[in-house]
């Protein structure tokens, strides 16, 4: 399974963070998707989207909620426009008026974070007042990956410099103010002039490399998707040698406007071109660095009229888009007959509307999927032997693991999910336990020496959250050998 490797990496990284500086291990797609969070620039605020009765919309009652309003709050918000969660939970938003990275977590399980403490600045652009002294000006999209580090693309669309930072909280004190948790990884060559470079979004792919969506307008650096490579383990980009093209998307009738890119559990990239109103997916099947526009790149979906700002892979191949129209609208796309393209049609379903929704949305600037909480169990055991269960989750979330001898039909039970384990006698609470950091709970559980186990099948299932939001694990199985 994806997440244990993930998992184990991460496990192995925050014990020994030394040996692995150089190491850049992606963290989204999550395997197990759970909650949609939207940033609102319009108003200020972040929504929270939450398919109550399982209908598969965002729509219903009491669906979507502030989740954060600078109205409520003591931080003031002013172009909010970019969301990512790490491995514990944390939400992290970017602000182009603020300068600064914020970070957001909901510590009482109350449904907001407007209580004390609940929103830190985690990196104040200002270079007098983080210790490293970088100047951070109009940051734009954020990601955060396994390790914890937070990389930014920082496109300063008026003076000053445009590049990748990279953002460490090297002394777990919250923040990456300090000396030294602020470097600015990539800096591209330009000639001087306002918009040669604009830097749009950032990804850690799969092949641990970045990737970086260009905008800038001049054509001294051409839009197109760019990959660093830290060839030489030295902790910044040579701007001569370790940046590649990695794909060039093919003109198309208007003027393209790239604003997000994303890469999800399959490999393939996705990014939006608001100019054409498409998207395009590629992917380096022949892994030589580059995507041949004829056989590795396909324009994915089409439409005549959408300004889309964002998009956030979702678990099982289907992809949240954010569009900020009349109305607003959050759309999810997917390749039902697996032809490679998505009908604007047939294959677009329409999840939130602000004509819809409880709360509206102005101006669905960004998106982040927040990790389901996600179970994983040893698969086989011999009589006598340990059974290893591991929950991810958000730090300090509540699990409650149960067992059954069988397994039924996915059965909804709103608003927690699908109930898979079979209830009744041969089934009951097997453990209890809270989400530590970095984000797991570990269990190990010893069998007993009973021969009459052989050739069993134990089923697990956890419910797992805070007061205001639990929800039901994927199900996990165990064969007694």
């Amino acid at each position: 399974m994806r997440t244990t490797t993930l998992a184990l990496a991460g496990f192995s990284a925050f014990a020994a963070p030394s040996a692995l500086a150089q190491f850049h291990a992606p963290l989204v797609p999550f395997e197990h998707t759970g909650d949609l969070f939207v940033t609102d620039s319009t108003t200020d605020s972040i929504v929270r989207c939450v398919d109550l009765d399982l209908n598969g919309d965002f729509n219903g009652p009491g669906e979507t909620t502030v989740f954060y309003s600078d109205t409520i709050g003591t931080q003031s918000l002013g172009n909010n426009n970019s969301l990512a969660f790490d491995y514990a939970g944390n939400l992290y938003v970017s602000d182009t008026s603020e300068d600064a990275i914020f970070r957001l977590a909901d510590a009482n399980g109350n449904g907001d974070c407007h209580d004390p403490g609940e929103l830190t600045v985690f990196f104040d652009g200002d270079p007098g007042v983080n210790l490293s002294g970088l100047e951070m000006v109009s940051p734009n999209r954020v990601t955060v990956d396994l390790l914890g580090n937070v990389w930014v693309a920082e496109a300063n669309n008026s003076a000053g410099i445009d590049s990748i930072l990279k953002l460490s909280d090297l002394n777990a004190d919250g923040d990456a103010n300090d000396v030294g948790e602020a470097v600015r990884y990539y800096q591209p060559i330009t000639a001087g002039s306002t918009g040669d470079s604009i830097p749009n979004a950032v990804v850690v792919g799969q092949d641990a490399r970045l990737y970086y969506v260009e905008g800038g307008s001049t054509g001294f650096v051409p839009k197109a998707v760019y990959r660093l490579d830290d060839a030489d383990g030295s902790g910044l980009i040579d701007p001569l040698t370790e940046v590649t093209t990695f794909f060039t998307p093919p003109a198309q009738a208007n003027t393209p406007f790239f604003w997000c890119l994303a890469q999800d559990s399959a490999g393939y990239f996705y990014t939006a071109d608001s100019g054409n109103e498409l998207i395009w997916r590629f992917r380096d099947d022949n892994s030589d660095g580059v995507i041949d526009p004829m056989t590795e790149a396909s324009i994915w979906w089409q439409t005549t009229s959408s300004l889309i700002w964002d998009l956030a892979p979702a678990t099982g191949g289907g992809l949240y888009v954010c569009e900020s129209q009349t109305p607003d609208r959050i759309l999810f796309l997917f390749d039902t007959n697996g032809d490679g393209s998505v009908d604007p049609l047939t294959e677009t379903t329409e999840v939130y509307s602000d004509l819809l929704g409880s709360v509206d949305i102005k101006n669905p600037r960004g998106m982040a999927l927040e990790r389901r909480p996600t179970l994983e169990v040893t698969a086989t055991v011999a009589v006598g032997g340990t059974v290893n269960a591991n929950t991810y989750a958000s730090v300090g979330d509540l699990i409650f693991t149960w067992w059954s001898g069988a397994q039924t039909a996915p059965l909804a039970l709103a608003p927690f999910g699908f109930l898979e384990l079979a209830a009744g006698p041969g089934s009951g609470l097997l453990y209890t336990g809270i989400v530590m950091p970095p984000g797991a709970h570990s269990a190990a559980l010893t069998l007993p020496s009973d021969p009459t186990l052989s050739g069993l099948t134990l089923y697990t299932q956890g419910f797992v959250g805070k007061p205001d939001r639990f929800q039901l694990t994927n199900l996990q199985a165990t064969t007694v050998l």
